[in-house]
Formats: C-alpha cells, sequence, structure tokens
C-alpha cells in the first residue's frame, strides 16, 4: 500500500512539472507567456483613415466607396459604403459589418476607390483587417490614376514617338487654292499616322496630324490651333483650343471629314505598295 501511494505522489508531481513547463514556454499562450491574440479581431465595425501618397485636394461631392472582401473574392462585398468628401485628404471612415460572415483561417482587405471627376484613386497596397493579427482599424493609400484624357495623350504622344518605325508612304496634291504635301505611317498594313503640310497659293502654310486606332481618327491636332481626340467608345475626351476655348460641334465634323479622307488616300497606297 505504501509503494502504491509513493508511485501516485511521484506521478502528481512529474505532472504538476509537465504542466509548469508548458506554462512557462515561450509561445504557449504568446509571446513571453501572454494570451495569444484572438483568431479574429473583437468587433462590428472597422475605422479607417484614406491618405494619398501626393495630397491632392479633392472636390466637394466626390465619392469614396469602403469595401470588405474576402482578398481571395475580391469582386464581392462582405460590406460597402459609400461617402460623400472633398477637401485635403486624410479622410475618415467607418464601416460596419456581419462578424459572422468572417473566418478566422481567411485574409480580409479593405479595398477603397475614390472618383473625382474623371479622376480615380485606387489602393496602393493591400489594407488586410479582422483576421491573422490584423484589427478592426486600417489606414489605406491611395494613387491616382491617370485620367482618360491623359491615358490618350500619351498614346498620341508615343504614337509620334515610334513612327520612325512604321512603314513610310507619301504624295502630293493640289487645289485651286494650294499645293499640298503628306505622308503617311503604317503599322501591320494599316495607316496609323498622317501629317499634312498644306502652301496656300496667296501665302501661308497649315500643318494638320492624324492619328488612327482601329481604322477611325484617335487625335486631330492642328499645328498652332486645335486638338480633339477620342477615347475608344467614340466619346470626345480631348478638346482645346489653343489660347483657350473648344471646337464646336460642326468644326469636330470638318476635322473628322478631312482625316478620313486622308486616311482613305493613305491607305489606297499602303496597299497599292503591298500589291507590287
Amino acid at each position: 500500500m505504501r509503494k502504491q501511494w509513493i508511485a501516485v505522489v511521484a506521478a502528481l508531481v512529474i505532472l504538476s512539472g509537465c504542466n509548469s513547463a508548458n506554462q512557462g514556454a515561450p509561445g504557449a499562450n504568446g509571446k513571453d507567456g501572454a494570451p495569444p491574440p484572438p483568431a479574429i479581431a473583437p468587433g462590428t465595425t472597422i475605422n479607417g483613415t484614406v491618405t494619398f501618397h501626393d495630397q491632392i485636394p479633392i472636390a466637394p461631392g466626390s465619392k469614396l466607396d469602403v469595401k470588405l472582401v474576402d482578398i481571395a473574392q475580391p469582386e464581392i462585398s462582405i460590406a460597402e459604403k459609400v461617402f460623400d468628401v472633398g477637401g485635403p485628404p486624410p479622410f475618415n471612415f467607418a464601416l460596419d459589418f456581419d462578424s459572422s460572415k468572417i473566418a478566422a483561417t481567411r485574409t480580409y482587405v479593405i479595398n477603397a476607390l475614390l472618383t473625382d471627376g474623371p479622376r480615380r484613386f485606387v489602393p496602393a497596397l493591400n489594407s488586410p483587417v479582422l483576421t491573422h493579427g490584423a484589427t478592426t482599424t486600417v489606414q489605406v493609400v491611395l494613387n491616382a490614376e491617370a485620367t482618360p484624357a491623359e491615358k490618350l495623350k500619351e498614346e498620341f504622344k508615343s504614337l509620334q514617338t515610334h513612327i520612325g518605325g512604321m512603314k513610310k508612304v507619301a504624295g502630293t496634291y493640289t487645289t485651286d487654292d494650294a499645293s499640298i504635301g503628306w505622308d503617311a505611317f503604317a503599322e501591320g498594313g494599316t495607316v496609323r499616322y498622317i501629317r499634312v503640310n498644306t502652301e496656300f497659293d496667296k501665302g501661308g502654310r497649315s500643318a494638320v496630324y492624324y492619328a488612327f486606332k482601329n481604322d477611325k481618327p484617335m487625335v486631330i491636332q492642328q499645328k498652332g490651333g486645335a486638338t480633339v481626340g477620342w477615347g475608344d467608345n467614340g466619346d470626345v475626351l480631348w478638346n482645346e483650343k489653343t489660347g483657350g476655348g473648344t471646337l464646336a460641334d460642326g468644326e469636330i465634323k470638318s476635322l473628322v471629314d478631312a482625316a478620313n479622307k486622308a486616311l482613305q488616300m493613305a491607305q489606297e497606297k499602303v496597299d497599292a505598295t503591298k500589291r507590287k
């Protein structure tokens, strides 16, 4: 009986020592023995701040669209809210969400989109929340995207830079009051750019530059005059006159008619060189 009692006491001592060792082991409860962080941050509201890399003032009435999403399914919003913002950043927001839709094993981020007229501001980096040690407080940094007009201008500039590597054709003709010389540049057998220089019999010269995309005018630029350009959907994105103002619809139509005539003339010559 005495031996059995000694064995029981010894087992209890060993078990107690194991428990003490486990409690003192780093990482058992958390760093330095602290309780481990919760698998999901407590709360049902995400509080955030939106800032920009470049501190650009925002027009009143601009829209800030904030979404909570699973990073693996960003097209599905778990929670979403749109805020009216304006003035200089930062902009604060509070987004309520249903905690029952959050799984501890998933990764969640805040997606924010700010729209100020034609300009959009999009996230520079992911902004995690709720799980894997992230909290319900977040700072979102946004970058400004180029506007459609700015993208068109850059595309036009790039096209002008690369015409030297394209196939060139040229020609001349006269009218009742002027002599015209032109050259065109084709890529893959399709005219992309035309320069038309006109010398008037009464004196004076003019130059017009035509850029084309998908066989349609992309940009028409008068040297020292007006410029008009279109997006892929046909909307006018660039319309300005040197010194200020814009072109009227009738003026734009006249430029488009001239561009289409120039394109037909240049494309016929490109096609003729392919048949030789």
